[in-house]
């Protein structure tokens, strides 16, 4: 009896040490098992927990550029312009993972495959670089007239006549004294200018007389009657009405002080000067020289010559003081020849005015037209690469949602920035143009007017 109950409690025993080996070797399995596997999976949660950091701080560091400026400053990506390849851009998607990628990240990744980035840099540097303003320099005007860069036409000319008061002006021609027909031209000249005008009248040999006694005081006397100003119909004639013909002729000093009077009025500008007389020097000055010495300063005017029945000897001088100033001499013997000479002056400076109205108003066109034209072909240049990206990124993100790689969602959420980013570049460029644009055609416009109504005004003064 007492045998039985020994077996059956070490029976008992027996199996409890068999549970409690079974016990323990479950145990050390399953530590063994959690030891590998603890391993992988603490490696799976480490690569997940990476990606996931990744992720959030590429999604940090993300920033969606709202300027055509912040935009130039991204770096282009791999496949753009001539690099681009639809087969390669599929590839280069296949080999990422966008299953867990929101529609910013998607986005990110086609900018980094497609994105023009600093390419567009040079397109945004040329308008913001573009200079609107018509620079056409117009041409020196007949008599004178200047433009500046609002379109406003302007004189800038200064005109000096010096009349011969000498007593051989007191011969008669044709019934009237050569000074009565001398000062009826220069009144119709002055006349006929463009009112701006500065105009000028010295006087020589009018005091004393011609007699040897008095050709100290007659050779030293040359004097302003009217002052360099515009010209004014009744002060000019009362101008006119001061002096005399009475003396000798000092044309050498006349010439050399009429330097001064340009240097002391200061005007800028064109400056030419007349002289009218119907003789050579008589005060033994050196006209030709004078004529010289004054176009070659500063001043740097013509001298016209306007000889008034004259013989040869006077002719040939006179001519050499015209050579030497630059100008022309011009011969005249009555008042018919005085009328025909203005007459031709008149259609001289018509004709003038013609030529400079249409070469200017020409030039300042083709100016217009060449900077309108590289603004346009600049724009659509723009228009084309900025279509170009957003076309081939709609491409790559139906590609994506077609292939399970992306949801409806987040595809639609993708093509809404590519669209976005597309609109400001549009709307960049587009308003850029408008404004260059229409500062090139206002001013454009406003110089061709001012040109063709300055060229019909003066067109009609001088016409027959």
């Amino acid at each position: 009896m007492v045998e039985k109950k020994q077996w059956k409690l070490g029976m008992i025993c027996l199996a409890t040490l068999f549970v409690l080996l079974a016990l323990s070797g479950y145990n050390t399995k399953d530590e063994k098992m959690n030891g590998e596997e603890k391993e992988e999976v603490r490696g799976e949660n480490t690569e997940k927990k990476g990606r996931s950091e990744e992720d959030e701080e590429l999604e940090e560091d993300f920033e969606i550029a709202t300027t055509v400026e912040e935009m130039t400053k991204e770096n282009p990506g791999k496949y753009t312009g001539n690099k681009y390849n639809k087969a390669i851009i599929h590839r280069a998607l296949d080999n990422q993972d966008f299953q867990e990628k929101d529609s910013f990240e998607v986005y990110q990744s086609l900018l980094k495959l497609m994105g023009e980035g600093a390419n567009y840099k040079e397109k945004y540097q040329f308008f913001e670089a573009f200079d609107p303003s018509i620079e056409t320099a117009v041409t020196e005007m007949p008599g004178g007239i200047t433009i500046d860069g609002s379109g406003e036409l302007g004189i800038d000319v200064n005109i000096a006549i010096l009349l011969d008061a000498s007593g051989s002006m007191n011969q008669k021609v044709g019934g009237k004294t050569k000074m009565e027909l001398a000062k009826k031209a220069i009144n119709e000249f002055v006349a006929s200018l463009p009112e701006e005008a500065n105009v000028m009248l010295r006087v020589y040999g009018h005091k004393g007389s011609n007699d040897d006694k008095d050709k100290k005081i007659s050779c030293d006397s040359t004097e302003v009657v009217y002052d360099l100003a515009p010209y004014n119909k009744g002060d000019f004639r009362k101008a006119l009405d001061k002096f005399k013909p009475t003396g000798w002729t000092p044309i050498a000093k006349t010439i050399s002080e009429t330097k001064k009077d340009f240097e002391k009025a200061g005007s800028e500008g064109q400056n030419i000067i007349y002289v009218v007389s119907d003789g050579i020097e008589t005060c033994d000055g050196d006209p030709v020289k004078a004529a010289k010495d004054l176009h070659d300063s500063n001043i740097e005017p013509v001298i016209n010559i306007i000889g008034f029945d004259m013989d040869s000897e006077g002719q040939k001088q006179l001519r050499e003081v015209a050579e030497a100033g630059g100008g022309k001499f011009e011969m005249v013997n009555n008042a018919d020849d005085f009328n025909k000479m203005w007459d031709e002056e008149r259609r001289d400076l018509w004709n003038q005015w013609w030529n400079w109205g249409n070469e200017n108003w020409s030039t300042v066109r083709d100016e217009q037209n060449k900077k309108t034209s590289s603004l346009l072909d600049e724009k659509n240049s723009f228009s084309r690469l900025s279509s170009d990206e957003s076309n081939r990124m709609y491409e790559a993100t139906s590609y994506l949602k077609d292939k399970k790689q992306i949801n409806y969602e987040t595809w639609e959420e993708a093509r809404s920035l590519v669209k976005q980013r597309r609109e400001i570049i549009k709307e960049y460029y587009d308003e850029k143009y408008e404004e260059l644009n229409t500062t090139v055609k206002n001013e454009g416009e406003g110089l061709k007017e001012s040109i063709k109504k300055k060229e019909e005004e003066m067109k009609e003064k001088y016409k027959d």
